[in-house]
């Protein structure tokens, strides 16, 4: 009753912010546990592309897609060698690399972050594509709030 009461209290733009994270909330907890799910088992684990359009439309799908938004190890220094093109015979001004337990060389090499940071990047990418969701649904019920708000003050 007391929530009910402090809810009934606020600004109406404040109302719909609120009011905007909870939808934001719902539906994050819908996609996550019952559509992508289904469609997982629908189409067997190879979900077609025409699937992910309702998330993409209300944003739950960008952190999904967060690796492929966020530019790779963006917090990060790009330190490592790793080799892009690689073959089991030597050829001029290849350096000697082993690839997965295999002795060959290394024919063409760039720089990458480590793995540990670049898990850190991913992960932090992922969480602060979420807060903006957060901000973004907060702003779109702030809006709805303001406008019913100058509506019911004419």
């Amino acid at each position: 009753m007391r929530l009910k009461q402090w809810f009934l209290s606020k600004k109406l733009w404040l109302r719909g912010g609120i009011i905007g994270v909870i939808i934001c909330l719902v539906l994050g907890l819908f996609n996550f546990f019952i559509y992508f799910p289904i469609a997982n088992s629908i189409y067997d684990g190879m979900i077609p592309n025409w699937v992910l359009i309702p998330p993409m439309v209300i944003g739950h799908a960008f952190p999904i897609l967060s690796p492929f938004i966020v530019p790779y190890g963006w917090l990060c220094k790009f330190t490592e060698p790793t080799c892009v093109r690689w073959s089991a015979e030597s050829a001029p001004g290849a350096i000697p690399w082993t690839m997965e337990g295999t002795p060959g060389y290394c024919i063409e090499q760039t720089m990458a972050p480590t793995s540990s940071c670049a898990n850190l990047s991913e992960m932090v990418s992922f969480f602060g594509l979420i807060l903006l969701l957060f901000i973004a649904y907060f702003a779109i019920g702030a809006i709805v709030g303001l406008i019913i708000q100058k509506i019911k003050m004419k």
